[in-house]
């Protein structure tokens, strides 16, 4: 499966956001590290060719106005685990089981608020 990585301008805080997009599907998901803003178009019904495909065989979720994107990263990996949170519930939850996690060793979360996007790292013990 063949896809384009392109860097845009996130709808939600004009920061940059990454867009996947899968030209041999038309499948897209765009995601923005900065604010949380997420939107994916996903095939649900992949028994069909493409060309056969309707409104119904499409999954499109987006989250336009997210409570806030989160990093991740645990002890011996290379990278982040990213993702999108929508309400400050969400965020509290992961929050607990971030901290009782003895594994990660970095989680940040950033919030676009009041037009700027604030950082904060809750934990910081890379090697």
């Amino acid at each position: 499966m063949g896809s384009v990585l392109d860097f845009i301008e996130c709808p939600n805080c004009k920061q940059e956001a990454s867009d996947d997009f899968y030209y041999k599907t038309g499948e897209e998901y765009i995601f923005c590290q900065n604010c949380g803003y997420h939107r994916s178009a996903t095939i649900i019904n992949r028994d069909k060719a493409l060309n056969e495909l309707t409104d119904a065989d499409w999954e499109i979720k987006e989250n336009k106005h997210p409570y806030c994107a989160y990093r991740v990263s645990t002890y011996g990996s290379i990278g982040y685990y990213c993702g999108s949170l929508s309400s400050e519930q969400e965020f509290n939850d992961l929050r607990v089981d971030i901290s009782n996690d003895p594994e990660v060793n970095y989680f940040s979360v950033s919030r676009f608020v009041d037009g700027e996007i604030k950082e904060e790292i809750l934990i910081n013990e890379k090697n």
